[in-house]
């Protein structure tokens, strides 16, 4: 028998997309597998919509919003607990999955206890032809992400299987191994960043991560954030959480140097660029963000 996998999937005021999710998640030709749903505190009736379509997957429902980092450590630990799988697969909300992408995924762990998370070609939902992730590599200054092959189509690296230095969270399967050394998401990110963390909690683990092409998926980017709050949210922890990431890894000698570096490549570059848009919200946000990120601070409730 095939490997078990718990499928986490998040939902936060999310019907529509969380129901195609799950009809495309109907189609995959992994059997051995549970989908678990954790509602993050919806005010929609997200839960019993849903409950009364999809009658074999498991629920679990949150008083609150935990962010994607709160959310998704309390599916994993629902799963292990219930469930003790040799996989956790994290799945966006706003997703849609190829039939074979589970399949595909899993072959980077047979037979290489080195491998300790994988995650698939990612496209963009409404441009099918065009990448939105093909693995990535994270700044060691800077903290930022750079995602092979982003806005451009295949090309002779993004269809070539390898090890790569980052995790999107948008969907990573996970070996319980890893879980069990690495642990969960570190919860201060609340959203944005706790993958970069992970990834790099992994690596310095001495395992590895695997870029899978044969295994695809279609992604509607960041659509809980402009459907909940806008993007001002977005900014704000994209700001804040890359100096607490960069608190959390980077050498203390080197910190001032990223802060400086940060400032001018993103927080005034941001926040000009905003500005001239007449999007005063998000400018304000990245200023905040920057502050908050500075003053260590560490929780920021909806």
């Amino acid at each position: 028998m095939e490997p078990h996998i718990c499928i986490i999937i998040l939902n936060w005021n999310g019907y529509h997309i969380t129901r195609e999710c799950l009809l495309s998640l109907k189609s995959i030709t992994y059997t051995n597998n549970t989908i678990i749903l954790v509602d993050n505190g919806s005010t929609d009736n997200s839960i019993e919509k849903l409950s009364q379509e999809f009658k074999q997957i498991d629920y679990l429902t949150l008083t609150k919003n935990y962010g994607f980092a709160g959310g998704n450590n309390r599916g994993i630990e629902y799963a292990i607990i219930k469930y003790n799988p040799e996989y956790i697969l994290l799945l966006n909300n706003d997703t849609v999955v190829n039939s074979d992408f589970l399949n595909k995924l899993i072959d980077p762990f047979r037979g290489n206890d080195k491998v300790y998370a994988a995650v698939p070609k990612i496209y963009f939902y409404d441009k099918k032809d065009i990448i939105w992730s093909a693995g990535g590599k994270i700044s060691k200054l800077t903290g930022i992400v750079t995602e092979y092959g982003k806005n451009k189509k295949d090309s002779a690296a993004t269809t070539r299987q390898g090890a790569t230095g980052f995790m999107n969270g948008c969907a990573a399967l996970l070996s319980a191994k890893a879980i069990n050394e690495i642990g969960l998401f570190d919860e201060q990110f609340f959203a944005y960043s706790e993958d970069t963390d992970y990834s790099i909690r992994i690596l310095k683990s001495g395992h590895t991560i695997v870029y899978v092409p044969e295994s695809v998926i279609y992604h509607k980017v960041s659509h809980s954030f402009r459907r909940n709050n806008g993007n001002w949210f977005k900014y704000y922890l994209a700001t804040r959480n890359i100096i607490l990431l960069q608190r959390k890894h980077l050498d203390k000698s080197l910190f001032p140097v990223f802060v400086a570096v940060f400032i001018f490549r993103w927080v005034l570059y941001m926040t000009l660029k905003l500005i001239i848009l007449s999007q005063f919200k998000p400018a304000l946000a990245i200023c905040r963000g920057f502050y908050d990120g500075l003053a260590n601070r560490k929780r920021y409730d909806l």
